[in-house]
């Protein structure tokens, strides 16, 4: 079972998120996947809205009591998703999902010569971790 980490940029649009994200996934059989996200606006939501009728085997993950965001679960696969929270910060939530997960799905927008956004230094943990880029 491939336990996929999706994460990126909050300013992504739908276009780039079909392009970057989308496309890559229709080469696996999802049944095959499990996937853990985050709760913020951007990739996170956009990944909710495209998996909840596509997947049970979600964990969505949140700092304090509650999540930010999370996909409607009437007659969609939602309503079975694990909602996993009380984390105290981006850093530690990052931490779990990358130590939980053995592929991950991202890319960064917003990172330049002069700063190096979360997204970046998650894909650097995920790749010096052995994770594997999908």
């Amino acid at each position: 079972m491939k336990k996929i980490y999706v994460f990126g940029n909050g300013n992504l649009s739908w276009e780039k998120f079909n392009q970057f994200y989308i496309e890559r996934l229709k080469e696996f059989d999802l049944s095959e996947c499990e996937f853990i996200m985050g709760d913020f606006c951007g990739v996170d939501t956009l990944m909710m809205e495209y998996i909840k009728d596509k997947s049970e085997k979600v964990s969505i993950l949140h700092i304090g009591e509650k999540p930010r965001y999370f996909s409607n679960t009437f007659k969609t696969k939602a309503g079975k998703w694990e909602i996993k929270g009380g984390f105290t910060s981006d850093l530690e939530r990052d931490n779990y999902a990358i130590s939980n997960c053995t592929h991950f799905l991202a890319i960064d927008f917003n990172s330049d010569e002069k700063r190096k956004s979360g997204t970046t230094k998650n894909i650097e943990k995920c790749l010096n971790l052995d994770k594997i880029k999908i």
